[in-house]
Parts: C-alpha cells; structure tokens; sequence
C-alpha cells in the first residue's frame, strides 16, 4: 500500500454516505487506509438507502435493457403498464439515457451486462455476511435466501425455460403447492399464485439501520471522518491530481477521491468536464407495522407478475414497487402508494395494521446497461467513481466498494470487468 493512503496523511475522501459510500468507506478503513466520508444530508443512508426493500437480490440480478424491454417501454409510454411509469417524456437527460438503453437491449449485450451484475452481486453478498460479523453487529440481516412468484402461468413456463436453458443450478423451480409449503406466510395469496423460484443466495435486512451501524462502527473503530450537512461544491486540482474536496465548510485535503454520489454524480462531474449517464428513476416503498408475524412470509420475495418487492424484518412489513421516469420528482404520488397498499390490503390485510402506512419515495440511480459505473476516471490520477447501482445498491455495495479499495491499495483485485463500459472510465 502506498504510503499517500495510510494513516497520518490526508485521507481518501468518499463522497456519499449511503450504502455504496459507506461500504466503500469501511472496505478502505480495514486495510489501514486514512478515509473520510462526506455527505450533503444529515446522516448516512438518507436518500435511496433509506426506505429500499431491504433485499440483497442476487436473484433479481439481471440487466433491464434487453430484447423484451423494447415492448414494455413502448407500454409504459402508452400508460399501460403499472409497474412503469413514464411522467416526463421530455426531459433531455431520459433521451439521452434512453438511446443507450435501446444500443444495449441486443441480446449479445443484456447477456454481458446481465453475467456482470450476478457476478458482481454474487461476490457482495458474502462479503456482507462476513462483515456483520467483523463488526460485531446485531446480526439482523437474515441469509436464509428468497423468493420470486408467478401469477401468471405462461410468464412462469417461460421463465422456468429461460433458466433451464442457462444451466442455473441456484435457483429451485417449486410448484404452487410447494411455494406454500416453502413459505406458509404466503398463504394469504396463494389462490393467485401458480408457481415460483426459490434462489438460496439472497438475503434480507434493513438496509438503512446496516448503513447507520456501520458508519457508528468506521467512525468508533476506525476514526473515520465523518463529515454530514457538507455539499461539495468544487474540487482543488493541480494539473490531473485533485489535491482537496471544496464544501459549504471549507476544504478537505485529500489523496483521492471517491464519488458515491447516485444520482447527483453528473451535477458534481460536470465542471470536470464529463457527465455519467446515470438516470434518476423514482421508486416507491410503504411500510406496515406487522400485527400478526405469521401472517406475512419470513422469506423476502419479489412479485414478478406485478413487480413488488416484499421484505419483513424490525417487526414492519416493507413493500417497493414502480418505476417511474420523472426526472429529479420525489413527491408521494396517492395513485401510486394506493397501487402498493391494495396489493398489502390483498394479500397481508390480516397481518399489519391497515391504517398507518409509512410511505416513501427515491430516486434510483441506473444507468442505461445496467451495472454501475466502478473505477477510475481516465483523464483524473486519483479520481474514482462508484455510483449507478439502479435497484441493487445494497445486493452490490460491499462488493463494489472491496473492488475500488483493492485497486486503489494494490491488493489482487477479485473481480474484474463488472462494471458499465464507457471510455472515460479505467
């Protein structure tokens, strides 16, 4: 390891203290490495870490431009699709997202794409589980695996084929009957339901409370800098060298920086004169308070009929759904959260308490193939970037942030090729 990255000299400053800036934060802080984390808000985890569905989905792991998103793009645009809404058709960012989009829906590309987020998903998910221990957290976060349910039988035949024509040994086909059995708290919508996958590798836990413990840990055991409610607002370069962050507060001397910035890394690179394609899309979580735990699955499950999302854990039922294109908009729509509460009502009403919802919604930081964008930028000597997570920032934040710190201390780098190819990116 360099001695520029060892402690007493300037630290490596992440810019970012959601899961994807935390982890990477405590990726470095292990290997003996000086690092402070920088956020504009108020604590780590408060913007798309805060309210997500809590799922580290190695089984949902797949890249969303492909052949079939073509159709069900051009469905969305007509408003006839549920899951997928489009309320800003005109904002230049989503054209320009969306032709890289479609260059990558070719077959050839989804496949390359798609083997990069189960790679990469993979490896973070085991990496998130030795680190619960490392740190002595509560261990909370179940590994037990999870989920994906069928409505629909010709969706569910198709799929079944898909994964027998790719071999995958890791995910089990279970029937209606067998689903139940599986997961009794299914029960309440098992006369909707045809069939399922179960996929051993995922795991569930409350993404927000992991971030916020693990930054208390950084910050007690490591003397990581904690910077909130400071907005970087510049940088100092000298030549191709960033020599300090500039904030509302003042500079930070640095020896590099890290961006894990989600949707805000093209505001933050643009002056630099390069611009991520990463794309805001809105999503939308409720959250009930369980009154009956046998009444809800213990298994975290996605709905591939109707595209929810559903986790329990901390005595609560979470429930994410919707994609919606609508640029920087974080307001509440009530047609949407109505949509997620009827599927709750439908299928849980006996087992939460109907009345309280807590909803929420975040902007999801995706870019147009699909895995983030994990590396050094060409033209700067120490400026990184790990941001473009879409719904995965949690099933990928270990893992992206171990990668980053193997290669910026000089250890083997586990993985390679995981991440969005572009040029301005090493």
């Amino acid at each position: 390891m360099s001695d520029a990255t060892r402690k007493g000299s300037d630290p490596i400053v992440v810019v970012g203290a959601g899961v994807a800036g935390v982890m990477t934060a405590y990726a470095l802080a292990k290997r003996g490495v000086n690092v402070a984390v920088v956020d504009a808000l108020s604590g780590p985890a408060e913007m798309c870490s805060r309210a997500n569905a809590g799922i580290i989905a190695v089984g949902h792991a797949k890249a969303w431009a492909g052949p079939g998103a073509i159709g069900a793009m051009v469905k969305a645009v007509a408003g006839r699709d549920p899951s997928v809404k489009v309320t800003r058709l005109m904002d230049p960012a989503l054209w320009r997202w969306g032709v890289e989009f479609l260059c990558n829906c070719l077959p050839s590309a989804h496949q390359r794409n798609t083997d990069k987020l189960q790679r990469l998903s993979r490896y973070s998910r085991e990496l998130i589980a030795a680190a619960e221990i490392e740190m002595s957290l509560p261990k909370e976060t179940r590994h037990q695996g999870g989920l994906y349910l069928f409505q629909d039988k010709v969706q569910f035949n198709t799929y079944v084929a898909s994964i027998e024509d790719h071999g995958d040994g890791s995910v089990e086909v279970l029937s209606r009957d067998a689903l139940i059995a599986r997961e009794p708290g299914l029960s309440g919508m098992s006369d909707r339901l045809v069939g399922g996958l179960f996929s051993a590798a995922d795991s569930v836990g409350d993404c927000q409370l992991f971030t916020q413990r693990t930054a208390a840990y950084l910050n007690h055991s490591h003397n990581v800098g904690l910077h909130f409610d400071t907005r970087v607002t510049g940088f100092r370069l000298a030549n191709n060298t960033i020599r300090a962050v500039k904030t509302n507060r003042g500079e930070i001397s640095c020896t590099a920086v890290i961006l894990a910035t989600g949707v805000e890394t093209p505001d933050i690179t643009r002056p630099l004169g390069f611009r991520p394609n990463i794309y805001p899309i809105k999503g939308y979580s409720g959250t009930w308070k369980l009154t009956d735990p046998v009444g809800v699955p213990t298994l975290p499950f996605v709905d591939e009929t109707e595209l929810l999302a559903v986790a329990t854990y901390n005595g609560k039922l979470r429930v994410t759904a919707i994609a919606e294109f609508a640029a920087r908009d974080c307001s509440i729509s009530e047609a949407r959260t109505l949509q997620i509460a009827d599927y709750v009502r439908r299928s849980f009403g006996n087992a939460v308490e109907l009345e309280t919802p807590e909803f929420w919604a975040g902007l999801r930081p995706t870019t147009a193939a699909g895995p983030p964008y994990l590396g050094r930028i060409r033209k700067f000597d120490n400026l990184w970037v790990n941001a473009g997570h879409g719904q995965l920032g949690w099933t990928m934040s270990l893992g992206c942030g171990e990668l980053l710190a193997q290669r910026i201390t000089g250890d083997q780098t586990s993985l390679v090729d995981v991440s969005a190819t572009v040029a301005w990116l090493v």
